[in-house]
């Protein structure tokens, strides 16, 4: 399989790779792309994100940087800190599940959680905790 230079292909990736792991993970649903409504915790939603390309060496070869972005969320009515505990914990389980294989099936060279954000989000007036990690991938192509 040739590597790729595609956002999309690697977010659905990530997101396939999920979505396999729902149930031992604890997942109740989980969406591509952001959403303004999540009607039901503990929800992840998968989401391309920025791409760099640059050249390497010669012959139009290009390095290419891909950032996906998975989001958590987690509120249930219940103690924030208890909310808070849970969001990290799935974000935490979830970082191994994509990384268990970083090539993601020969897709890229590598994949690595570069940043795992806890905070406060405010969706549609609902307050839930959550966590946005940012998976960088990178692979080599060609252009034609």
């Amino acid at each position: 399989m040739p590597l790729t230079s595609s956002a999309e292909v690697v977010a659905s990736a990530i997101f396939n790779i999920i979505q396999a792991q729902m149930g031992p993970l604890g997942v109740a649903v989980m969406y591509y792309g952001d959403q303004t409504i999540i009607p039901e915790t503990p929800a992840v939603c998968v989401s391309p994100g920025n791409k760099q390309r640059g050249w390497e060496g010669a012959s139009l070869a290009t390095r290419n940087t891909i950032e996906t972005y998975v989001y958590v969320y987690y509120g249930k009515l219940q103690d924030a800190q208890v909310n808070l505990h849970a969001a990290q914990t799935l974000a935490d389980a979830i970082e191994p599940v994509v990384q268990a294989d970083v090539t993601l099936g020969g897709l890229v060279i590598g994949t690595l959680c570069v940043q795992n954000e806890p905070g406060v989000i405010n969706k549609q007036g609902s307050l839930l905790m959550g966590n946005r990690m940012t998976f960088e991938s990178f692979s080599k192509t060609r252009l034609p």
